[in-house]
């Protein structure tokens, strides 16, 4: 794969600092200031071993640097050195990013990689806190194919557990409802259920004996669950649909039953797990590993979900011969998490090392956390609906010349844009208080001005009509060096990005170059620049600009529309 601007001008200044300290491994990396387009602290950890100040050091290493093709100089300051980069670096960053595949690496080569992510449950609404796992899951599966993985996608459906049969019970008990023809119908159910329960112990026992047949394969009790599965799974593929997601595979707990219940039978036999002889319960034994017992089955023989996950990795390891196993889920079960990696190790599984989690923080409401059972919810479609209104009026609003038909395909592009590059942008530990229209917003660092840098720069090469081709002996004036540079660095955003599993530092990255193009553009004239070599160097600027752009959008499962 083509080398990157960025990685040929860090190996000309490592090349060169090995050559002046002898040090193989020097970091090299991007200078958190206006200060250099490459910086080292070198001097740093040389000032031990020579017993020197580090400035001091800084000076000697500057003075001994030789400019390169793509190093013009270097310069000491308070102990790191700062490397500014030639015109013709900016003008191969430029030239490499008119590449629709700029930004795309090799690194995953000969790799397998398959993600588990959504995961709602049946019976219960897709609701707005969904959006979390969807999303990312999804922005993960991306970066990781465009850095050379082979990827597969899929979920794993809740159509399984006690909430389901305490739903085969409401629908039975609760004929006052209207039918149940959708998952807001099945909320009703399933909130009259978890109220009627507190005051009739006898439903709770009932959905307990309803839950014993269903894992036990009773056929009535199995098609009653399967018709709440086929209800909840319409609405759940809508909202997939919506949001521009699909999978390899759908599957669901139901499916890992009888294989939990073998697990369950290995784990004692292996004694990793014992029964309690008061509950008659199942425990898993990991105190002695520094984490916390935990219950794998019931005393009625009903198993729990870590041993389901423990069946689907066996399935899905066999199935597809993984490199790396994702799971992404609210970071309520990191703990259930390190007991799955613990026991998979424990158990000697071939798959033990090659698995992760990724717990995303909880959405809250201004009324409080999500509850189904309270019904304290916000439906997904509710959401989408009301971000592309919002789109929709603003369009209206600037009396734009679009056709009807226009102006719905751009509110759809914005407004699930918008609702989508906000769940995004948070760094995915942290919790969101989710507010309706600060998602929607088109003003200041969203998704939306993004996608109208992107159009402008799609406008300006459509007026041109030139063929594009990056002058020879280019030279660059302070913002087209920002923007040049900003546009080097994107590789090395997705390969952050893919190896920490931070979707966050694409929406700060996309922001940064949209920035970045706005300073060019408002001193920088492009189709009537001075000179007709001014005006090619500028025109590849701003394609390479819309290119990647384009692609980090694209990363995040966010469309860019042809006009805005």
């Amino acid at each position: 794969m083509t080398q990157y601007a960025w990685e040929q001008l860090a190996k000309q200044v490592s090349r060169q600092l090995l050559d002046i300290t002898e040090e193989p491994k020097a970091v090299v990396d991007s200078p958190k200031t206006e200060h250099g387009t490459l910086a080292t602290p070198i001097a740093f950890s040389l000032a031990r071993k020579e017993r020197k100040p580090p400035a001091a050091i800084a000076q000697e290493i500057a003075k001994k640097i030789k400019p390169t093709s793509l190093i013009a100089s270097a310069e000491a300051l308070n102990g790191y050195i700062n490397f500014h980069a030639t015109d013709a670096y900016y003008a191969l960053a430029a030239t490499q990013a008119l590449d629709e595949k700029f930004g795309d690496n090799d690194s995953g080569k000969n790799k397998k990689f398959i993600i588990d992510y959504s995961d709602p449950n049946i019976g219960k609404p897709f609701h707005v806190g969904h959006i979390r796992s969807t999303i990312l899951g999804a922005a993960i599966l991306a970066l990781k194919k465009h850095s050379g993985y082979k990827t597969t996608g899929y979920t794993f459906l809740g159509d399984s557990g006690t909430q389901v049969a305490k739903l085969i019970v409401a629908l039975d008990e609760f004929k006052d409802l209207p039918k149940a023809t959708d998952e807001r119908g099945l909320l009703e159910y399933y909130k009259k259920i978890h109220a009627a329960i507190e005051a009739q112990p006898e439903l709770a026992e009932k959905a307990r004996k309803t839950h014993e047949l269903l894992e036990k394969g009773d056929a009535s009790t199995v098609k009653k669950a399967e018709k709440i599965r086929a209800i909840s799974l319409a609405g759940f593929e809508k909202n997939w649909l919506s949001l521009g997601v699909s999978f390899d595979k759908v599957t669901g707990e139901s499916a890992f039953i009888a294989p939990a219940q073998k697990i369950v039978d290995e784990l004692v036999k292996k004694k990793i797990a014992f029964i309690d002889e008061k509950e008659k319960s199942t425990i898993l034994g990991l105190e002695k590993h520094g984490l916390p017992n935990t219950v794998i089955a019931r005393s009625d023989g009903t198993t729990l979900y870590l041993t389901r996950d423990i069946a689907r990795e066996d399935w899905a390891y066999k199935t597809w011969a993984y490199d790396e196993s994702l799971v992404i889920t609210a970071s309520e079960q990191n703990n259930h998490f390190r007991q799955l990696h613990k026991t998979a190790e424990l158990l000697k599984r071939a798959y033990a090392g090659k698995l992760a989690h990724v717990g995303f923080g909880l959405v809250f409401l201004e009324s409080g956390k999500i509850s189904s059972r309270e019904g304290r919810v916000v439906f997904l479609d509710d959401v989408i609906n009301a971000a592309v209104k919002g789109a929709l009026d603003e369009i209206k609003s600037r009396e734009l010349p679009y056709t009807k038909k226009e102006a719905e395909q751009i509110a759809r592009a914005v407004g699930v844009g918008a609702l989508k590059f906000s769940f995004l942008r948070v760094s995915a530990e942290k919790n969101i208080t989710f507010d309706p229209a600060k998602a929607v917003s088109f003003e200041g660092d969203t998704s939306a001005h993004v996608q109208y840098t992107i159009v402008r720069c799609n406008n300006i090469m459509e007026k041109s009509g030139e063929k594009l081709k990056m002058p020879k002996d280019a030279r660059f004036d302070d913002a087209e060096k920002r923007l040049a540079g900003t546009i080097a660095q994107y590789p090395l955003v997705i390969e952050k990005a893919q190896s920490s599993l931070q979707v966050h530092v694409l929406c700060d990255y996309a922001i940064k170059l949209s920035s970045a193009y706005s300073s060019f553009y408002e001193s920088n004239p492009v189709l009537k620049a001075p000179t007709p070599a001014e005006r090619s160097k500028r025109l590849c600027l701003v394609a390479a600009t819309a290119n990647t752009l384009t692609h980090c959008l694209t990363l995040l499962g966010i469309e860019v529309p042809e006009k805005m």
